[in-house]
């Protein structure tokens, strides 16, 4: 049929329609108003640019109905590319998501060229539902050279024009001559290359919405852009709404969905306090150096313990797994292991009774006075031996909320926290911090976040000290070839439970990136303290006989002790990093973590001891008292801290 023939039926439908309404309900509108209404109605079926078409008022007038909901849903934006089935029936383009599922069919209009737009990304700004016309988008601007005329009737850009000297003549309006040859016009870069795809310099001009170009300041083109409608010239409404002044920083898409960071870790962590436990000396003959049985120890002096040992560097690994649960890097899971492998340290010393003379010292308790167990000295020989130990390790697991985004000159978030509002962004943005001084310049060329952090912390903290004699009794002495293996232990166990918040806060510039971390955990420290010791005696041709007690553990304080203290776990630390790909980066750090109220095995040492009680005693001690050594809670804090680096790796 006829193109006016359509035009007839349309008319008699919408003013039929009209009539009926008016029946029913009185109409205070002109036959004139009804019949405008009706042509505006009919004028949008067939042009896409007229002014009915952008609106529902032409239905409502001319129908005196309510727009469906289909017409007033909120405008929304896909790609557009070809059906990839285009033998099933459907139109020949489709509009996709970030993740390539169909959205919308596309049928194709004779006044639009959507070969042009493959890719780019579309608003949908009258969403009809399964299938849509190409009128029924919005498509993005196109580039046009300055002063160039694009077809018939195009009209340059105002900033591009050249003034006509008014001495040359001119061709009036439909006069011969040679027409200006149509330039064609060439589609505007796509501003939303593949996902995180690297971008090395803007290519220009950005067009506003009037078609005017704009110059972006200095540090607005980003390195790696997100998938968002492409420039927003216009600020955020809200947080996250859009990406602000062609940032990438800020908004949807700006954040990778997943992240893993690996690294090694180099350490050093605070030193456990040793007590003395090997001595060596002299030996004082008491004027009789034939008889060995009155001799004493003399001149002692410390050559291991009274000191802190595993303080030197720990080798380590730490590992952190994001994942942002929306588009615009608003919350997200976060967790965290780090850790390092046993470390040990060890001390044996020993003597064949002549050369050299060591002890283990103890004080007497029954009589206040230093005193050594003999491990090598006339009449005995033999070596004792220190084994200590110690492991560390932590893991975390919590909510990272963004509270605020700074990109070039546009601020997203809580104006008291960011400063977003207090004396614009340009000044203060997110965080204030870096308003003014050296780093203001540097900082606010790239976008910056301040995230809140609010979770679950562990960490646990092991430690030993093992002493072990292995002593042989010579001659003179009735007990000659008689053996003995004295063992003391002390252990440790700290494992701290508790709630964890924090705030990070991180800047990107290019491929520079650098973020900062404060954590504070709060909980309870369940301190586990294990003590035991046993002595071995064989005789020549006798079975070993093995008994309770060895020099410094002893039946008075030997047992498993167990309580739990109020602890605080900080964790500060910085981390600078290098994008050597669009996803993998180079990073290197520095940590610091302390932790209150652990116990340590070497503080639990009594060296008091009353040697009446010790096993084999002769003669043994008959009410056991004094009885020591004993057991007390000494608690101690511990911190540990050093340098990192690794590599991270985004989605």
């Amino acid at each position: 049929m006829p193109t006016g023939g359509w035009s007839v039926v349309a008319l008699a439908f919408a003013c039929t329609a009209t009539i009926a309404v008016a029946q029913t309900a009185p109409s205070r509108r002109t036959a004139r108003d009804t019949d405008r209404a009706a042509g505006e109605l009919i004028d949008s079926f067939f042009d896409s640019a007229a002014e009915g078409s952008r609106s529902t008022r032409p239905v409502k007038d001319a129908l005196g109905g309510q727009a469906s909901k289909a017409s007033v849903r909120p405008q929304w934006t896909a790609r557009l590319a070809r059906n990839p089935k285009a033998d099933d029936g459907n139109p020949p383009y489709v509009l996709i998501d970030r993740y390539g599922g169909v959205q919308r069919y596309v049928e194709p209009t004779p006044t639009v060229d959507l070969d042009r737009y493959l890719g780019q990304t579309i608003t949908v700004r009258r969403d009809t539902g399964h299938t849509l016309l190409a009128s029924q988008l919005e498509l993005p601007k196109l580039a046009r050279p300055a002063g160039a005329v694009v077809g018939e009737g195009a009209v340059r850009l105002a900033a591009a024009e050249e003034p006509v000297n008014s001495a040359e003549p001119t061709l009036a309006e439909g006069s011969a001559g040679v027409a200006a040859e149509p330039i064609a016009a060439e589609p505007l870069p796509d501003p939303i290359p593949d996902q995180q795809a690297m971008v090395e310099g803007q290519q220009g001009p950005w067009l506003d919405e009037a078609g005017n170009p704009v110059n972006l300041p200095e540090g607005a083109d980003p390195l790696y852009l997100d998938e968002s409608q492409g420039p927003h010239l216009q600020g955020c409404s809200t947080c996250g709404s859009a990406v602000c002044q062609a940032q990438g920083g800020c908004g949807y898409g700006s954040r990778p969905v997943l992240w893993v960071r690996g690294e090694y870790l180099a350490w050093w962590s605070d030193g456990m306090y040793v007590p003395p436990l090997v001595v060596r000396g002299d030996v004082g003959d008491n004027g009789t150096p034939n008889d060995p049985t009155d001799d004493f120890f003399n001149n002692a002096f410390v050559v291991f313990g009274n000191e802190d040992v595993l303080d030197g560097i720990r080798s380590g690994a730490r590992l952190r797994v994001g994942y942002w649960l929306d588009d615009y890097g608003q919350t997200a899971i976060e967790a965290e292991y780090f850790g390092f492998g046993q470390i040990d340290d060890g001390f044996v010393d020993g003597g064949d009774g002549t050369f050299p003379i060591v002890g283990r010292p103890f004080i007497d308790a029954t009589t206040g006075l230093n005193a050594v167990e003999d491990v090598s000295f006339p009449g005995i020989r033999g070596s004792a031996a220190v084994d200590i130990d110690s492991t560390f390790q932590s893991a975390g697991i919590g909510i990272r909320r963004n509270l605020c985004c700074a990109s070039g000159q546009t601020c997203c978030g809580d104006p008291v926290t960011c400063g977003s509002q207090v004396g614009g962004c340009g000044a203060a943005g997110c965080g204030a911090g870096v308003s003014n001084g050296p780093c203001a310049s540097l900082f606010n060329k790239g976008t910056r976040h301040t995230d809140v952090y609010f979770g679950f912390r562990w960490a646990q903290l092991q430690e030993g000290i093992a002493i072990q004699e292995n002593l042989e009794v010579i001659a003179p002495s009735v007990d000659v070839g008689t053996t003995f293996q004295v063992n003391d232990a002390f252990s440790t166990n700290n494992e701290f439970v508790g709630g964890e918040l924090g705030f990070l806060w991180d800047w990107e510039y290019r491929r520079w990136s650098l973020e900062a971390l404060s954590k504070l955990g709060l909980g309870s420290t369940r301190q586990r303290v294990s003590i035991n010791g046993s002595t071995t005696r064989t005789e020549p041709g006798e079975l070993p006989e093995t008994r309770s007690g060895g020099l410094l553990a002893q039946d008075s304080n030997i047992g498993d002790y167990e309580r739990n203290e109020l602890s605080v776990l900080p964790q500060l630390g910085v981390t600078l990093g290098y994008k050597l790909t669009e996803r993998l980066k180079l990073t290197g750090g520095y940590t610091f973590v302390y932790w209150s109220n652990v116990v340590r095995p070497g503080e639990q040492i009594d060296l008091e001891v009353n040697p009446g009680n010790l096993p084999f005693a002769n003669p043994p001690d008959a009410d056991g008292l004094p009885a020591r050594p004993q057991f007390t809670y000494r608690q101690n804090d511990f911190w540990a801290h050093g340098l990192s680096a690794g590599l991270e790796y985004q989605w």
